[in-house]
């Protein structure tokens, strides 16, 4: 079954970019629900997709019917120095690290802590799943995941209870995770927010190795930018948006037009604070409102 129910964010922010330029060669390295591919296509630009999910594949089938100019790599993005792309270079590259509405709508992976499913939240198809990592890490690794992922400040308490409780009876579906976190005794740091959101970013993000993949992506991506090329990055939670506003920091061009790096390459940084949608596009999509956006032009 093809499920696209994905809403692409900030598509207006992002065009502003491009307005006016035409056939230029994008990298959409999250290619998800195909939002913004799509919109990149009906403006006539040729477009790049790469996704490891199996949905994805079905969905840029589908576009391929009406569109000559789209090819897709199945495959994670961070592994795109082993893909035989047609362009070796880009104009644009946009890489939206929130996971899709059709992944968080899909009870086979579990994501959404509204629908009670089998422990997973594995979105890549890789060995390493929530059940895993709530059943058979050690009090050390779970305090890790919570501590650093999570931002719980509370880790090792919940680490502590969540060994306690599995030696009783293991975790297996998500609703009795959420059980697990009411009982705890730990106070989770906002009230703006369901209280097992942080846990749940946690396990995700371990699950999926996504901040190790983001990084391993940035030491490669200027090898694939043209010369006044954009690199646009749509983050959604804090830990990746450092990551991200480092990267362009530590890559930026100086006023006296050397490379912070040292490098012979660099970024201007085109938004020295990150983009956020709009009133009007949060109340659309409600899961815009902690979308961060960070675009720079690559100067070499």
């Amino acid at each position: 079954m093809i499920f696209d129910n994905h809403i692409p964010i900030m598509t207006n922010e992002i065009l502003s970019f491009i307005d006016g330029k035409k056939n230029l060669s994008i990298l959409d390295c999250t290619f998800g629900g195909g939002g913004h591919s799509k919109i990149f296509l009906e403006k006539g630009h040729f477009v790049t997709a790469i996704d490891q999910d199996n949905n994805s594949l079905k969905i840029a089938n589908m576009l391929k019917n009406n569109f000559s100019n789209i090819s897709f790599h199945k495959s994670n993005f961070k592994d795109i120095d082993l893909l035989k792309l047609k362009f070796k270079k880009f104009n644009f590259i946009i890489l939206d690290l929130g996971f899709s509405s059709n992944q968080l709508d899909n009870n086979n992976i579990g994501l959404s802590f509204k629908i009670n499913a089998d422990l997973n939240m594995n979105y890549l198809c890789s060995d390493l799943d929530a059940y895993k990592i709530l059943n058979h890490y050690d009090e050390e690794d779970l305090n890790r995941v919570f501590h650093l992922y999570g931002e719980i400040n509370q880790a090792e308490k919940l680490s502590k209870f969540i060994i306690q409780q599995r030696s009783i009876k293991k975790i297996k579906t998500n609703f009795e995770f959420i059980e697990i976190l009411r009982d705890s005794g730990v106070n989770f740091r906002s009230k703006k927010i369901h209280f097992a959101t942080q846990a749940f970013q946690a396990l995700r993000i371990e699950a999926n190795n996504e901040l190790e993949n983001l990084l391993i992506f940035l030491k490669k991506v200027h090898k694939y930018m043209q010369i006044d090329g954009h690199l646009a990055i749509i983050s959604f939670h804090s830990l990746e948006d450092r990551i991200v506003k480092n990267f362009f920091r530590d890559n930026k061009v100086k006023k006296n037009n050397k490379f912070h790096n040292n490098e012979n390459w660099g970024f201007e940084i085109l938004t020295k604070k990150p983009i956020t949608a709009s009133k009007h596009e949060i109340i659309k999509n409600n899961r815009s409102r902690s979308a961060k956006l960070r675009v720079g032009r690559f100067i070499n």
